[in-house]
């Protein structure tokens, strides 16, 4: 039997290779993408060209999204002006939501495209990932658990008006 893409691909072990597969996967997201993350400090998503590829993404079609659950919004309300400014230009399509106290302890960071490509962080303090490409069965308990965290976080509105 043939190797899986999943199977195939080598462990990311630097934060230069983790921010390349972020890339990468913006690039096939084509209907959503999911982040769980403490904070997106590490995904450096207000980078010029990697928040270009955000927008392109979600400017493409009034039906895409990005979904993103956060234990800490700081850097986004503080450092992240090219996503606020996002969030603003594109109500309802990027959401961003918080966990709840008892979640803060998880450590791991998700990156899910398409319910079919993902990135795993494995603790968000080290680079060590592993990128995962057209296998949405290797993907499904990541994306339940996204789900799960989804539903148990509450809506962030980042001080914009929402609905208006």
């Amino acid at each position: 039997m043939d190797a899986s893409p999943a199977q195939s691909q080598p462990l990311i072990v630097s934060e230069a290779e983790y921010r390349s597969a972020i890339d990468e996967l913006l690039g096939l997201a084509q209907r959503e993408v999911c982040i769980f993350d403490r904070d997106l400090g590490r995904l450096a998503l207000d980078a010029k060209d990697r928040s270009a590829l955000v927008e392109t993404f979600i400017a493409a079609d009034s039906l895409r999204r990005l979904r993103i659950v956060l234990h800490d919004s700081a850097v986004v309300e503080g450092a992240s002006p090219r996503l606020r400014e996002l969030i603003r230009r594109f109500p309802g399509r990027i959401e961003l939501r918080q966990t709840p106290d008892e979640l803060r302890h998880l450590a791991d960071s998700l990156f899910l495209v398409d319910g079919q490509h993902g990135l795993i962080r494995f603790h968000v303090d080290h680079a060590r990932s592993k990128r995962v490409l057209a296998d949405s069965v290797e993907l499904a308990g990541r994306l339940q658990r996204f789900e799960d965290l989804w539903e148990a976080s509450a809506p962030l509105s980042l001080g914009t008006v929402l609905g208006l």
